[in-house]
Formats: C-alpha cells, structure tokens, sequence
C-alpha cells in the first residue's frame, strides 16, 4: 500500500487493486449500474472537472465515472446541479475512523473507513477489506 498525508493524517491506500476492481466495473451511465439521466450526466461532466479534481480521484485509483452511488440533489441558481457521490476504494486511515472535508477547487471529499458488513448493496461484491468510503459533493456544470 501506498501512503499519503490528508488533513495531517496518513491514508493507506492499495491504488493497483483499486484500479483492477475499477477496470471491470460499468459506468454508472450503463444500464449495469443504473443508466438513469441523472448518473448518466453526472458520468459525462465529473470528467470535465478541474485537473486537480481528476487528481484527487486518480491518486486513489478511482475512475469518477464508475462504482459510485449518485445523487442529483438539486439545481442551483445558476444553472449547475449539486451532486452527492460515494465512491469505495482499497485502504485505510489508521489512526481515526474519519478525516475532515478537503475542499479541492468547488469540490468537497469525506474519507471515511468503511466499518459496515460485507457485502454491501453500495460496494461493489468485488471489494474486499479494508475499505475507504470517499463521499464527494460537487456542483456540476449543465452546459456540458
């Protein structure tokens, strides 16, 4: 496992299993995982984000587009739509159950160690332990 340094807290994480469990998984605008318009839009613009934003995701071995559960919250008043996500990856964080928000460029990331049973309806039955859940909030442009 690879280590990073989050909010002063070390995040272990396995990016080369994270990847291979990702590479077999639809995108969540497939029917496979739900296909419905609002994960559909979401799979189009989360990679149109800011280079930061798409390094966030990387540096765990995250695809953005696939795995996660999604939520179009709301739209806001200028146009864009407030989206909530959560993403599950290979790791832990060893010394706290939980980091506090990072806020990356108009984006939120919540880190958490996954403690529920397995399986789970929101992990895929391919993910083993131990487990990061990474909830992201974000506003997604509506003109892509």
């Amino acid at each position: 496992m690879e280590q990073f340094i989050l909010n002063g807290e070390i995040v272990n994480v396995d990016i080369q299993k994270t990847k291979a469990l990702y590479k077999e998984l639809p995108l969540v605008s497939e029917k496979e995982h739900c296909g419905c318009s609002d994960c559909t839009y979401y799979a189009k613009t989360i990679v149109h984000t800011t280079p930061a934003i798409q390094q966030f995701f990387k540096q765990f071995g995250i695809d953005p587009r696939k795995e996660a559960e999604v939520w179009r919250a709301c739209e806001n008043n200028d146009g864009t739509y407030y989206y909530v996500a959560d993403y599950h990856f290979i790791g832990e964080i060893p010394n706290v159950r939980e980091l506090d928000w990072i806020d990356i460029e108009g984006a939120s990331f919540g880190l958490t160690n996954h403690t529920g049973s397995l399986p789970s309806s929101m992990i895929p039955e391919t993910f083993t332990r131990p487990i990061i859940e990474m909830i992201v909030k974000i506003n997604l442009r509506s003109d892509i």
